[in-house]
């Protein structure tokens, strides 16, 4: 009953683990399980915090730490395969990947942060050797270094399995790896300053001919973590004219969780918005701090970009309309002006009354 109830919960963590970083990337290291295939193995295999027993339903590692202190905990390793499996076990650091997104170090790559300051035990060669349809607990201990900077801290423990794979076009083999990612969050006792800031805010506007039509403002920006705390965050996106009218408050996807340091780039777009002369665009951006965070002090923030947005075609139209009053008027005056020359020429000229 015990080895089935930790079987479906890690089950459960194979389904979580992805989205907190589980990655399968051609690699260069050493093979721990040797297969030679076309393709790479489905991945029967799972990791998740665990007590020194069986995996106890975290969804990854948090930890609130003060400079030079020290944790033991564990990690549960499952092989759902029916067969042994050999699987490599490291620490990484975590690092900010394609557009800011959280991502993972290769097993190569120097470890400077929570990467270094974890290790493993049981596993002195790096791997560990898991019967099928069988769980391993191993012991992880979290260092952290007397100079460790307040806030938060990201890493993560790496289990994967490493294959050969033959490639399609060339009859070569490439060394595939398999990872799974049980995220690790330190947060070093200090000063905390959560903040998200919105920059490099740009703005541009496309409308039609028909000059009683509405437009597109079209926004450009980047989501930076200028603080020292994880941070995601929701952003909403809204524009407004000189004479008060404002398109449509359009709310975007979330901020991913950014780390400090991390920046994520935006393109957007606020629809509806008539082309009066002045439009201001604005951004309002609210972060959002992990989960489970107690009030960390986080505040909206919101930035605007001022667009000149001139409705030519109405302006084309109201300066014919105005030539063509003058045209009417400078005809009317001439003519007034000739016949006001015709009645003086009727008058004899040295008549007397």
């Amino acid at each position: 009953m015990r080895f089935l109830l930790s079987l479906i919960a890690g089950l459960v963590l194979v389904g979580l683990v992805p989205a907190a970083g589980a990655e399968a990337a051609a690699s260069a290291h050493s093979a721990s399980a040797v297969v030679v295939s076309s393709a790479p193995a489905k991945a029967e295999f799972g990791a998740g915090p665990a007590s020194a027993t069986k995996l106890d339903g975290r969804p990854y590692f948090t930890y609130d730490a003060t400079p030079g202190g020290y944790v033991e905990d564990h990690i549960a390793v499952v092989n759902f395969a029916t067969h042994s499996q050999t699987l490599n076990v490291y620490p990484v650091d975590a690092v900010s990947g394609s557009n800011g997104l959280f991502a993972y170090a290769t097993k190569s790559a120097p470890r400077r942060q929570v990467g270094a300051w974890l290790s493993i035990g049981r596993v002195p060669t790096g791997t560990v050797t898991v019967k099928p349809r069988s769980t391993v607990i191993l012991p992880i201990y979290l260092r952290v270094p007397r100079n460790a900077s307040p806030g938060d801290h990201a890493g993560a423990v790496i289990v994967s399995l490493t294959g050969l794979v033959k490639s399609k076009k060339k009859n070569t083999l490439v060394k595939f790896e398999q990872r799974i990612a049980t995220r690790v969050i330190v947060r070093v006792s200090g000063p905390l300053h959560p903040r998200l800031a919105i920059q490099n805010l740009h703005g541009s506007y496309s409308g039609h001919l028909n000059p009683f039509a509405s437009g597109v403002v079209h926004l450009s920006y980047t989501v930076g973590n200028t603080g020292n705390a994880l941070l995601g965050g929701t952003q909403q996106v809204s524009g407004r004219t000189l004479f008060g009218s404002s398109g449509r408050t359009t709310s975007l996807p979330g901020v991913p969780l950014l780390l400090p340091g991390g920046a994520y780039k935006v393109s957007t777009h606020v629809s509806d918005v008539f082309p009066g002369i002045e439009v201001t665009a604005t951004v309002k951006l609210a972060p959002v701090g992990l989960r489970g965070d107690i009030n960390p002090g986080v505040h909206v923030t919101t930035a605007s970009v001022t667009l000149w947005v001139i409705p030519w075609p109405l302006v084309g139209v109201i300066i014919i309309i105005l030539l063509f009053i003058i045209a009417l008027i400078w005809r009317r005056r001439r003519r007034s002006s000739k016949s006001g020359r015709t009645t003086v020429s009727q008058t004899p000229q040295g008549a007397k009354a």
